[in-house]
């Protein structure tokens, strides 16, 4: 097998992978942004009580 031959479908897949990912990332649930900034301050602020407060940031999202 020609080393082209590899390197050409690499390429391809890496392109492939790529165009993937920025469809899934312009699809994604903007709504959902603002309660991952929430639950992430929620946790940094005060750890030891976000186990209890996850369960309310979780039912709120939205699914994409």
């Amino acid at each position: 097998m020609a080393w082209e031959l590899v390197w050409g479908l690499g390429i391809l897949a890496l392109m492939g992978v790529m165009i993937w990912g920025a469809t899934q990332y312009a699809r994604r649930n903007k709504a959902n942004d603002r309660m991952t900034e929430d639950a992430t301050r929620a946790e940094y602020s005060h750890p030891e009580t976000y186990s209890r407060e996850k369960d309310g940031i979780e039912r709120r999202i939205r699914p994409s």
